[in-house]
């Protein structure tokens, strides 16, 4: 299905190209708009892998596709099971010879997918092994593509939820994120509903104005991890020195300018950021910004153990924070870890 040779040849990798601007590229091959859109059918409805299998087109304008376009650039796909929970875990290696990881996450209601935007981080958090690896470049829109096609087509099964939560901060590869989201979202191509796309930043508050502008309509998770602006720093020491007071206000812009869903992603590390006075510090920040709401969840992600120095918080002091914050009107959830035994859990990623 991969030819390692691929990216050698100089051949345009179609999944870079929004359908609007397909016409005008495939006009020396197609000018029929009838067979454009069994191209468009074949590409991100039947997710096929293969120009081949473009069963109703005619052999000599398959040929001619082959010859002027690749349909998928990844060299090579590792991939690890979870005997825990049958998460599975793909390494895409790129045609530069880089590695981007996704994660497929199926449960009896959902087949969601955590897909990465970069290669490497430029954030850097210090609870997170993608955090360590170099940032080398964005991904380009067909790539961010092409892990979802590639796994609905490995798994055989349709993907229900995206999370762009993966290597990476989503929202400083904006125009690649949002042309990604446009093709998932289309009714012509992956149809996925936006309530069931999710955005991770860890606060990138131009790039969010200008989500909320755009009004997708899209889910919004705001990795905060912290209450407190010096507590966040040593977290996300990449931080645009944006503090927590103004990435709330920015939520709440969002929020009303999309009627969507926030959620607010909270690792608790043992020590650090998991005692009662953080719990009701976060109760306090999130009441001041008036965050206390229906369309508003915190998702508590206990510390997954990488090698980053940081502890796994007590059961029982996981338990006391849901606890205060559940008293306190807010929605909460502890996420549950899902691919430990892969590497394939929240911050593992590397």
């Amino acid at each position: 299905m991969y030819n390692k040779n691929i990216m050698k040849e100089k051949k345009k990798f179609i999944l870079d190209v929004e359908i609007n601007q397909l016409p005008s590229l495939l006009k020396p091959i197609i000018t029929d708009s009838y067979r454009i859109k069994q191209i468009i059918d074949w590409i991100y409805v039947k997710k096929s892998p293969s120009f081949d299998y473009f069963s109703n087109l005619p052999k000599d304008i398959r040929e001619k596709l082959n010859e002027a376009f690749k349909l998928r650039s990844f060299t090579s796909i590792v991939k690890k099971e979870s005997i825990l929970d049958g998460t599975i875990r793909y390494s895409f290696k790129t045609f530069d010879n880089k590695h981007v990881y996704a994660v497929f996450m199926p449960t009896e209601s959902t087949k969601s997918v955590c897909i990465s935007t970069q290669i490497g981080c430029p954030i850097s958090c210090t609870f997170c092994s993608s955090g360590k690896i170099k940032f080398v470049r964005n991904l380009s829109r067909g790539e961010i593509l092409e892990e979802i096609l590639y796994i609905a087509n490995d798994t055989g099964e349709n993907i229900s939820s995206i999370l762009f939560m993966g290597m990476g901060e989503p929202l400083l590869n904006y125009k690649n994120l949002i042309s990604a989201i446009k093709t998932l979202l289309s009714k012509k191509e992956m149809n996925i509903s936006k309530r069931h796309i999710t955005v991770s930043t860890m606060g990138v508050i131009p790039a969010i104005k200008n989500l909320a502008d755009q009004m997708y309509g899209i889910k919004l998770a705001l990795s905060l991890h912290a209450t407190n602006d010096k507590q966040r720093k040593k977290l996300i020491p990449n931080n645009f020195d944006n503090s927590i007071e103004s990435l709330l206000e920015t939520c709440k812009y969002y929020l009303k300018k999309t009627n969507s869903k926030l959620t607010i992603e909270y690792i608790l590390i043992k020590g650090f950021n998991d005692t009662s006075s953080d719990a009701h510090r976060l109760t306090r920040l999130l009441k001041t910004s008036n965050l206390i709401r229906p369309s508003v969840q915190v998702n508590l992600i206990p510390y997954n153990q990488t090698d980053t120095g940081y502890q796994t918080p007590d059961q029982i002091a996981v338990l006391n924070f849901k606890k205060i914050l559940k008293l306190n009107g807010i929605i909460v959830n502890t996420r549950q870890a899902r691919g430990l035994d892969i590497g394939g859990a929240c911050g593992q990623l590397s």
